[in-house]
This record gives C-alpha cells, structure tokens and sequence, in this order.
C-alpha cells in the first residue's frame, strides 16, 4: 500500500496480489455478512438517501463457496449504510427444487460463469460507478434536507415527518429485514449456481411471494396500530397529543414497509449480477420526486395558504410515491439477468428455511438499532420538547456524508479481500488487513470529524431558508459538534462488523452490540436526561455505543487472529489527529479571513442577525474546506503513507489523464 506501483489500485487491492488459491477443504460459512444496514446511520441519514447497499451485500459472493470436495467457484464480490447488519450457514443441504417455467430459455452454464468468476478491473470500475452515483444521490439528498428545512424548518411538524419517515424502513428491519433479506445473496448465488436459472428464479418467486403476505400484513397491522408505534419514539415526552401529525403521517408511510423488502431483494438479485446501476441510482429518483412534495407543500401552505390537512397529505402521497419508485424503478433490469421470477408461497422450501437459518443473528443487531434510535429520539423530545428528533435529523446530514464517499469505499474494497483471506484461512492476511483498514479509516474520518465541529456553524447555515432560522441552526450545530467524534469509530466499528462476518463468525460482534446499545441508553437517558445533560449528552450516547462495541470486538478478534498490529492503528491515529488537527486549524483561519475580507456569514440588521446570501456561505465552505483538504491530505500524499493510498490512487488516475 505504501508502494508507487500500488498507487494506483484501489483500497484493498494489496491483498490480490497473494496468489489465488481455491481450498479444497470444505467450507461452511458459519455466520453473515451484512450486520448494519439501514439504520446507516442508524443510523442512516434520511431514508430516502439510503442506497439498498452493493458495498454490503455483493461482496458476499464469496460466502456461497462449495462445501464440497471439488475446487470452491470464487465469485466477484461487490460493494453498504444506518445503523448496522449479520447472518450464519447451516449445514443444511438444498432439496433439489421443482423447476419452474421460463418465459424465455436461459443458458445455465453462461449465467454460472458470470457469477463464479472473480474480476478485479470490472471491481474497480463497479466501485467508480458507484462512488459516483454515491455523491449524486448524496448531492440529491442534501437538497432534499435543504428543502425539508425551507418548507417545515425545525419544528413539531418536522419532527412528525421525521419520525414517521423513518419507522417503516426499521420496521421493516426489525421484522424480517435484517433477518431475512441479509441473507437473501449466498443462498441465492448458490441456488443459482448448483441447479440453474430456473431454480434461482423459483427461489427469488417464493421469497417475493412471502414478503408480500408477512410485509403487507405488518403494514396493515402497522397502519391500525400507528400510535402505538409513534409511541415507541414520543414515550418520554409529556404532550402525549403532540404525535398527533406523526400518526397521521405514518398511516401512509406504513406501506413503505412492503415497499423497502421488496426493493432490497431486487438490488440483491442486481447485485449479484454485477448490475449494480439501479440499486445506487434508485434514491436519487426517491430523492426528486420528495423534493416535488416539499416544495407543492411550500406553494400550498405558504403562498397558498391552503388547509394544513391538505398540503401535509400531499406530502405523505409524495413522499409514499418516491419510495415505491425506488423500488419499482428496478424492475425492468431483472429481466436482462434471466430473472423471470413465478410468484408463489412455500413455506416448506428448504432454501427458505437455509435463508432464515442464516439471518437469525441479525435479529439482535436490528433489535438493538430499533431500540438506540427510540432511546434517542425519545430522549431528545424530552430535553427538547417538539423539535428535538428534527435537531438529530438535520445534523446526520452531514454526519454521514463523509461516511458515505470515504468510508464505504474503503469498507467495500477490504471486505472483499478480507472474505477472501479468511475463505483461504489466511490468518497473517487477515490480521493485516484488519489493522490496515482500522488505520486508514483513522486516517481519513478523524479529520472529517474535526471539520464538523470547526465548520459546523457555516453548514448548517445552508439551511437557513424559508423556516429554518439562525436559532435552528444554532441548535442543529451544538448537537453536531457533540456528534462528530463518533464519526471515526463509526467507520471502524462497521469495518469491524465485516472483519467478523469475513472470519464467518457474528457472535461475538452481535454481543459487543448488545452492551453498546446498554451504553447508549444508559448515557441518554441516565446523563442526558435524568442528570440534566441535554443534547450533547444525548449525541455523545452514540460515541459511547461504538467505543463499548470496538472494545469487546477487538478483544475477541485479538484472540480468534492470534494478535493484532496495534503499531499500525496507532500509526493511523496518530496521523489522523496530527495532520487532522492542523488541516482543521487552517480551515478554521480561512474561515475567519473570508469574513473578515468579504464579510460575516451572520450579518446584524436593524431587525436582528440574518443569515448572509447561501450562495456566500457555500463558497465560504468550499475555499476553507479546500485549504483543510491539501493542508491535511497533501503531505499524506507527498509522504507516500500507506493511509493516504486512496488519495494516491485518485490523484495517479487524474495524472495519468
């Protein structure tokens, strides 16, 4: 990594370079892959920005390998984000399935040697792809925010919506999600690989078959029983009727349930094909056709002045409408992969019961999201009584982005290779990489943590429009700075989530988050409520969740791995914090000069402080972000430090261009 030749390649690719060994061992992938998902940022920022992860899931291409004696296929991983995701492999052999007709023929032996071949260039390309559709949907999603703030600003209707929006995707988690659909990818690549097309369809047909009678029954329960749900949020609060907009809202928002399980298993079955297009470009259509909805609301309700029930109905129609985009937008390019699936219900399909076999662990993690998220949001309507939940809303904005074009690209290249080193039972590689990861993931996201709390101010005054005023933003800022350092270890807790799924072991993993989220609560209510520490307390809760579970992980992986290269984590960190600090300071001076050359970005009326031009303030963003970035990164890069090797590589592509 530290090598010019290397450069060049992308995170991860050290380990391609080890000669290719296909096991003859039997090999039984013992527990999951995917331990997180969609609470991204559990966590996730809005839902409607949250890509159904590749960087997740496809990568388990590997974890269907052969149990038997023959040579093991090796399958092309691919590229994840909320809260955070897991699975085990039974022993249990397939029954050969009854084949099912197809509307057009399919050659099987063509579609075996397109999902058993391993393709580091077409990797490199997919995961380009991917960044790039990454940052439109980001980009896309931070003018939905934007626009969320223009139309509802910080108040109770904004945490109704807020609230509302986010249950049906937990919901649909803590059902089956994070059970079942995390488990969807290795039985589906080895259906598909040991009895063909048409038994891969069957299967596909089944799965969908059931999600439609399990998901639309809970979105119908859900629906009857929306204050009960809204209540799992609001417990703490002592208006119990200030919900009221939140349970109307949720009443539509309820089918989202069906909407997002059906979605996850067309971008699984993508995914597996390599087609990893639609799954990345899907939000941004949900993001377009939510931003139509904020502003029909803004027309209404402001220039309009219509009857709130109305405009805040067309809002929820809208905003239902982008998430069944999202998933249908994904239909017409299954059929290109052959898949033509028959829906039924079968309950008795052994591949069904291998499916749940294998997402059982999964259940605690997404328990645990559901619970942390209540805690929090709970808490924060108790501290701050009606706009709390949208504080902790605006301010995961930009919480995940650095995540989300960092983090995942780094996570998605290691985890391949780690699953590969693991599969070979190569335990000098996967130590290795595991500290290598750790350290680049420091490197990167410690001086993002830091521009948080320096810039945080100048970013959440882009919000400053329409509803959102210069008090919001002060409040969405303090609770953003408290959040900040959690970013690091967030990353580092997610890699660790993969390390372990790539060691086929998710116990010890889905234990350390079990005590974390005891951390989280324990810190929320215990020092932000009941000790009176408010909405820092509250925010830092989530560092505490991360510490307890990279704590208990590290110990536990110290052993399965015989060591650790703790000098390189160390190594990590410390140019993170160096290099990080420095770069912010700087940022920070820029900052300064700019407002004090050009003008404030607050600037004092006759009437009170109002928020200069956004178009000031982003420019005043971009040149002091600037100077953080060379300021931090440029040495990196000139120094050659293996943490650096992402930016290496961007910058030898563009100089080779």
């Amino acid at each position: 990594m530290a090598h010019d030749d290397e450069a060049s390649r992308p995170a991860g690719a050290h380990f391609a370079q080890r000669p290719t060994i296909d096991p003859r061992a039997p090999q039984r992938p013992d527990e999951t892959f995917q331990f997180i998902m969609a609470a991204q940022a559990g966590a996730s920022s809005m839902r409607g920005n949250r890509p159904v992860s590749p960087d997740e899931t496809a990568v388990f291409l590997r974890a269907a390998a052969s149990r038997d004696a023959a040579p093991a296929p090796r399958f092309e991983p691919a590229p994840m984000d909320a809260f955070d995701e897991t699975n085990v492999f039974d022993e249990i052999q397939p029954e050969p399935v009854a084949s099912v007709e197809l509307s057009e023929p399919q050659d099987t032996s063509v579609e075996e040697d397109d999902l058993s071949q391993s393709d580091y260039e077409q990797a490199g390309r997919s995961a380009g792809m991917m960044t790039a559709l990454i940052l439109v949907s980001r980009l896309t999603g931070f003018v939905r925010t934007w626009a969320m703030g223009a139309a509802l600003g910080l108040s109770l209707l904004s945490s109704s919506y807020q609230i509302a929006y986010n249950l049906p995707s937990m919901l649909y988690e803590l059902v089956i999600g994070g059970m079942l659909i995390t488990a969807f990818l290795p039985v589906y690549l080895e259906v598909r690989r040991e009895r063909g097309v048409a038994a891969g369809n069957e299967y596909v047909g089944n799965l969908l078959g059931i999600l439609l009678l399990v998901l639309g029954v809970t979105s119908v329960v859900a629906t009857i029983g929306a204050p009960a749900v809204i209540w799992t949020q609001s417990f703490m609060s002592a208006d119990t009727g200030q919900m009221d907009t939140a349970i109307y809202l949720f009443r539509f928002f309820a089918i989202e349930i069906l909407f997002y399980g059906l979605g996850s298993v067309f971008s699984g079955v993508l995914n597996a094909h390599r087609d990893y297009f639609w799954s990345n470009f899907a939000p941004v259509l949900n993001n377009v056709v939510v931003i139509a909805s904020f502003a029909a609301f803004f027309v209404l309700d402001e220039v309009f002045h219509v009857d709130q029930i109305i405009s805040v109905t067309v809002l929820a129609v809208g905003t239902t409408l982008g998430v069944f985009i999202q998933m249908a937008c994904q239909i017409p390019a299954l059929k290109k992969h052959g898949v033509h699936p028959r829906l039924h219900v079968d309950f008795s399909d052994p591949n069904l019961r291998k499916t749940l076999a294998l997402g059982i662990p999964t259940l605690a993690a997404t328990v645990c999201a559901f619970i942390t998220a209540s805690v929090q949001n709970a808490a924060a309507l108790n501290v701050q009584p009606e706009t709390g939940a949208s504080v902790v809303a605006y301010s995961r904005l930009w919480y995940t982005l650095p995540y989300a074009l960092f983090a995942v690209p780094i996570t998605t290249a290691l985890y391949t290779e780690l699953a590969r080193d693991a599969a070979r039972h190569d335990d000098d590689a996967v130590r290795e990489g595991v500290a290598r990861g750790i350290a680049q993931m420091l490197f990167i996201l410690i001086p993002f943590a830091l521009y948080l709390i320096v810039f945080s101010e100048p970013l959440n005054m882009v919000y400053c429009v329409g509803k959102f005023g210069l008090e919001g933003v002060s409040l969405v800022s303090e609770y953003l700075c408290w959040l900040a350092p959690a970013l690091p270890i967030y990353g580092v807790c997610v890699l660790l989530q993969k390390s372990c799924s790539a060691l086929m072991d998710m116990k010890p993993y889905a234990f350390s988050t079990v005590l974390g989220a005891l951390a989280l609560v324990v810190v929320a209510l215990g020092g932000g409520v009941a000790l009176g520490g408010g909405m820092p307390v509250i925010a830092f809760a989530t560092s505490a969740f991360y510490i307890v579970a990279i704590g208990i992980t590290l110990v536990w992986m110290r052993g399965r791995l015989h060591g650790l290269h703790v000098s390189t984590m160390l190594r990590g960190l410390f140019f993170g914090l160096v290099l990080g600090g420095i770069g912010a300071m700087a940022g920070w001076g820029a900052m300064q000069a700019l407002q004090l050359i050009f003008g404030p970005i607050i600037i004092q009326a006759a009437t009170g402080p109002v928020a200069a031009p956004i178009l000031k303030t982003v420019a005043y963003i971009a040149v002091a972000g600037i100077v953080s970035l060379i300021v931090t990164f440029a040495p990196a890069v000139v120094m050659k430090l293996p943490e650096a090797s992402m930016f290496n590589s961007i910058l030898s592509r563009f100089t080779r261009r």
